[in-house]
């Protein structure tokens, strides 16, 4: 007897089932990649904050070795109209204490940093000192601000003549660039020889350095090239809300204003983290800006701190009594 076998056909998906299928896999990737991007930009959070402690090691290295912070940089000259002259900045003066002695030593301090003036004894510091200014720092790098690695550029020349960039700069406090000689209420300012001993406002509570995105403006690590705007002002970029122009000694620091001495633009109504102009701090970090304070630990500052209590924070010795709560 013969036994007949019924044949089956497989079976395939319909198009309602595959539509369904990738609705899903949407759904799941959409909940999934916010995740995703949060876990990664707390990654780029913490090496922020380890290149601050790394920073603030070295600080304290060079205070035992000089007795006083770095100052915000070496300013050789009071030249006519209140303009100081190039001068090597705190980043490289702390080479030595982050593990970066070839590269400080690469530096030739007698020729200063160079001044962009064909002929002067300044154009042999820039073509000396060019290696050393051309750098890359990962140290002086912000994982989450981004563009780290481009030139800066003020000017027609000015990738040639500032080398590469940073992401953090010195706190100056409130501080007037038209004055002479020049005297900041915070830490680090030109020619500043502040001491732990001068920071009567307490040492956890007294910003020292603190993040500068390049969508705010540009900064330096290595020096600066005069304090006014020789070759070119230093600018807030293109959609960026407040719109200033600030001397060039603004690369390597930035103060509590509103100040009205900026070279042109407005004067920013506030001064809290994301809210100032080109000699401000800004962060691509949600919700604030990571500082570097006086006894080495790291803060995250909050974008809404009250103007009052940032300029607070930033004084090294203005009396003023300030709550953890308050930032």
């Amino acid at each position: 007897m013969c036994q007949r076998h019924r044949s089956r056909g497989k079976r395939a998906f319909t198009l309602i089932e595959v539509l369904a299928v990738i609705v899903i896999v949407g759904l799941v990737i959409g909940l999934l990649l916010p995740a995703v991007q949060a876990a990664r930009e707390a990654g780029r959070r913490m090496q922020c904050q380890n290149n601050l402690r790394q920073i603030g090691l070295a600080i304290h290295g060079y205070h035992d070795v000089w007795h006083s912070f770095p100052p915000a940089y070496l300013a050789p000259d009071v030249l006519p109209d209140l303009e100081l002259g190039a001068g090597w900045a705190w980043g490289a003066l702390i080479l030595p204490y982050l593990e970066q002695r070839p590269v400080y030593d690469a530096a030739n301090f007698d020729l200063g940093y160079g001044e962009p003036v064909v002929g002067s004894r300044g154009m042999l510091g820039l073509k000396a000192n060019r290696t050393v200014m051309q750098v890359s720092m990962s140290i002086f790098l912000c994982p989450s601000a981004g563009g780290g690695e481009g030139p800066i550029r003020l000017g027609y020349d000015s990738a040639l003549l500032f080398g590469s960039p940073g992401h953090y700069i010195a706190s100056a406090g409130w501080m007037d660039s038209s004055q002479s000689p020049i005297d900041g209420t915070g830490v680090l300012y030109p020619n500043s020889r502040v001491a732990i001993g001068d920071v009567s406002d307490g040492t956890g509570t007294t910003l020292l350095i603190g993040e500068r995105s390049r969508n705010l403006a540009d900064a330096a690590w290595s020096g600066v090239f005069g304090s006014h705007s020789t070759p070119a002002p230093l600018c807030t970029e293109a959609g960026w809300p407040v719109k200033s122009c600030v001397g060039l000694m603004f690369l390597v620091m930035g103060r509590t204003g509103p100040s009205s001495d900026i070279v042109s633009g407005d004067i920013p109504s506030g001064n809290s983290p994301n809210h100032q102009g080109a000699d401000g701090f800004a962060s691509l970090h949600a919700g604030g800006c990571q500082f570097l304070v006086c006894d080495g630990s790291v803060r995250f500052v909050r974008e809404t701190l009250a103007p009052q209590v940032f300029q607070a924070l930033a004084t090294r010795a203005g009396g003023e009594i300030v709550g953890a709560d308050q930032y």
